[in-house]
């Protein structure tokens, strides 16, 4: 590094640092006298101590000596705690400019996505522009975020995440993996390992939840004389790393068929859906097949578990069955989509701009700290009204966060779960059961965290695959899920479709 290059975060902590451990003119004087044989003019030593300070940083700065200098003022005040921390810290940060910044012009859109990242939420700006421009201010900023603990230091996070983007230089690489490694706040869990790490040691250290979003909308037009639906899907290789408003590093949008008539080509009727949906779960396994050799290529083992299916609908749509949608392999065994993936529902009418945001929010917040607390069953509640005007008054009153119903959602009741901000509800298709109590199983199924409920309604569905051909009753044919994630929405920039992937028919 450069002198008179550290960044400017860096030197007021030094400065502090510093001022810490020789909190007088006298001890400042001592220490240059018996570390660097250096006599301070008279007239500067009665001046400001941390003017004094500053301008002693930027002299050994300049002259590429301010490590010299850390090292120094510590043998002489050894016990110093914050000289001791920022030895540390100023070794580490160096050691990763010198690797970071011949990178800086070329790589600093993968640098910017790698700081969204890492940050959490309320730390970044509101718009992309504002997003830090150089290295130095990326370092400054993550600097300032608050650590849960001195475990997880957020630089080596941020270059763990640099390392994903697969965009580095191999050479360069194998550098930031050598400083993960050496560095003292280093979390095990971010540094992928290779076979020449361990011959031992299989473990996979990176594992990925993808999601596939479906989102349908209404059209006012017509396709062969049937009520047609605009159709987007986007697919998300890994949740950890999107931002709807900020990242969309792991986004892609998907490609639909096209149909006959052109013009029509985003039009489908229901009748289409079913071949539609399979059409953009084959995309998606052919995006994790290659997110899977691109990791393998860095020496990365990257577990892709299977994607969670998301429709967003308009409100008619809700009691169309995706769930039993039939895929069918080489070995033409069809199953359902909902008993091989986690198959969620949300309203399409929330993605509209501010539609209850705040009331959702703060729901969605109160759901998530209840997740390890309290059961479903403390939570949801289930009503008999039978006007929409009772049902809302009932849901405020309680302020519910989840719902449960024994038959579907009525369009009126849809639109009062939108109003209210409901974040989870669960119902069944019907409940004219002749050999099983489905309230009792219900009960059952609701006898588990919040968080757990996705998966579990999985489990249902898997449990009543087999139970088809034999005619057998299980509310598993027959439940659906409503879960808002307000964190989980498609993203809100243009983004480029993939290159042709051989889906295509």
């Amino acid at each position: 590094m450069n002198g008179g290059n550290t960044p400017g975060y860096l030197l007021a902590q030094i400065e502090s640092a510093l001022c810490s451990a020789f909190p007088s003119d006298d001890d400042l004087a001592r220490m240059l006298r018996y570390q660097f044989n250096i006599n301070l003019n008279k007239l500067v030593i009665g001046g400001n101590l941390n003017q004094i300070v500053y301008n002693l940083l930027l002299d050994f700065d300049n002259k590429k000596k301010l490590g010299n200098l850390i090292n120094g003022a510590l043998k002489e005040n050894s016990d110093n705690p914050d000289l001791k921390a920022i030895q540390i810290k100023f070794k580490i940060t160096t050691c990763l400019l010198k690797i970071l910044l011949p990178l800086e012009k070329k790589f600093i859109n993968q640098m910017q996505q790698a700081y969204q990242a890492c940050c959490p939420d309320e730390f970044l700006d509101d718009w992309e522009d504002e997003l830090p421009d150089t290295l130095f201010e990326i370092l400054g900023n993550l600097d300032d975020i608050p650590q849960a603990n001195e475990d997880e230091e957020i630089i080596v996070k941020f270059v763990a995440r640099l390392l994903a983007t697969g965009d580095i230089p191999d050479q360069t690489a194998d550098k930031l993996k050598q400083w993960i490694k050496k560095n003292p706040n280093n979390p095990s869990d971010l540094l992928p390992k290779t076979s020449s790490d361990s011959q031992n040691d299989q473990q996979t250290n990176l594992d990925a939840q993808p999601y596939l979003l479906v989102k349908l909308e209404s059209s006012k037009q017509y396709h062969q004389q049937r009520q047609s639906y605009l159709v987007e899907a986007w697919f998300i290789a890994d949740r950890s790393n999107y931002n709807y408003l900020r990242n969309h590093q792991d986004c892609k949008i998907l490609k639909t068929p096209q149909n006959d008539d052109k013009s029509e080509q985003h039009l489908f009727s229901i009748e289409d859906l079913p071949n539609l949906i399979l059409f953009l779960i084959k995309q998606s396994k052919s995006i994790i097949n290659e997110e899977v050799k691109r990791f393998y290529l860095q020496g990365i083992i990257k577990l892709f578990h299977k994607p969670i299916i998301v429709f967003f609908l308009p409100y008619q749509l809700f009691n169309y069955a995706f769930e039993r949608i039939e895929t069918e392999d080489d070995d033409n065994s069809p199953i359902p989509i909902g008993s091989e993936y986690c198959v969620i529902f949300r309203s399409v009418k929330r993605l509209e701009k501010k539609y209850y945001q705040g009331q959702w929010l703060i729901k969605w917040k109160q759901l998530q700290n209840n997740n390890t607390t309290i059961s479903c069953l403390n939570n949801f509640a289930f009503s008999d009204c039978e006007t929409w005007e009772e049902l809302y008054a009932d849901w405020e009153e309680k302020n519910a966060i989840g719902v449960k119903l024994h038959k579907p959602p009525c369009e009126q009741i849809l639109g009062m779960i939108d109003r209210t901000a409901i974040p989870v509800v669960l119902w069944l298709r019907k409940n004219d059961f002749k050999t099983i109590n489905f309230k009792q199983a219900l009960e059952q199924l609701l006898n588990c965290q919040i968080n757990e409920l996705p998966q579990k309604v999985k489990q249902q569905r898997l449990q009543a695959f087999p139970k088809a051909k034999k005619k057998q009753e299980h509310i598993g044919h027959h439940i659906a899920l409503l879960w808002e994630d307000p964190y989980l929405l498609p993203p809100q920039n243009d983004l480029l479709p993939p290159q042709n992937d051989g889906t295509t028919p």
